[in-house]
């Protein structure tokens, strides 16, 4: 059977011909290339290194090339070019993206539970604190968000498929919904208190600042273990 490389996301493919769409980042049939065994096996254990966190800086940033494309910079990236260009690299090398991404992913979920326990128990200390933690998300938002800009176009090549579409507009629904709940909070800190119209409101949009959350998790994951 026939080897076949995702350019996109580096999926390796076994089969006659290659997949319609990427099962991993969604990239149409153009965007693979046929691959030796050899190569598909490096591919393959490459990533089963990432996965397990025992790979190195210098082996992200090596590895087999085809058509110009590497696992850091596929569909061949411009050449360096400058102080920016070193670190935007360096940003990919030690996964700069999925660090970041912990803050959101982490706090959100305690952000939203002590907002809901604050609601029944009508505990102000729960709330001020899920605000609190909810202000650490809206500062670490911009930073999550270039480090995943500047992966997808030096990683992915900037691939418009409907899986990244999806990742960045959840982001966004993550960035606008926390900076509302900041604002809201800070406007009426009493709003846990509110009838159950304003409350209800501010509740479910802790819940959809959670859902976008769990939605781009996700889908990183999916991008990361390549099933």
């Amino acid at each position: 059977m026939k080897k076949w490389r995702c350019t996109v996301c580096n999926y390796i493919h076994t089969g006659k011909e290659p997949p319609e769409n990427c099962p991993v980042c969604g990239a149409d049939k153009s965007k693979f290339v046929e691959v030796s065994p050899e190569e598909a096996r490096q591919y393959e254990e490459k990533q089963k290194n990432s996965n397990a966190g025992s790979s190195s800086a210098k082996a992200t940033g090596s590895g087999p090339k085809q058509h110009g494309a590497s696992q850091a910079d596929p569909a061949g990236a411009a050449p360096a070019s400058g102080l920016r260009d070193f670190i935007e690299r360096q940003l990919i090398v030690h996964h700069a993206h999925p660090v970041t991404v912990h803050v959101p992913n982490g706090v959100l979920p305690i952000v939203v539970l002590f907002m809901l326990i604050a609601a029944v128990f009508a505990s102000d200390t729960l709330a001020r604190s899920a605000f609190y933690f909810t202000l650490v998300v809206v500062l670490s938002m911009p930073v999550v968000m270039y480090t995943g800009y500047n992966e997808w176009q030096r990683k992915y090549g900037g691939s418009r498929s409907t899986l990244f579409m999806i990742k960045m507009i959840a982001a966004a629904v993550v960035a606008l919904t926390s900076l509302l709940v900041v604002i809201w909070y800070f406007i009426n800190p009493d709003v846990i208190y509110a009838g159950a119209a304003r409350r209800g409101g501010f509740l479910l949009l802790n819940l959809i600042m959670l859902g976008a959350t769990g939605i781009a998790g996700f889908i990183g994951g999916k991008l990361v273990f390549k099933d």
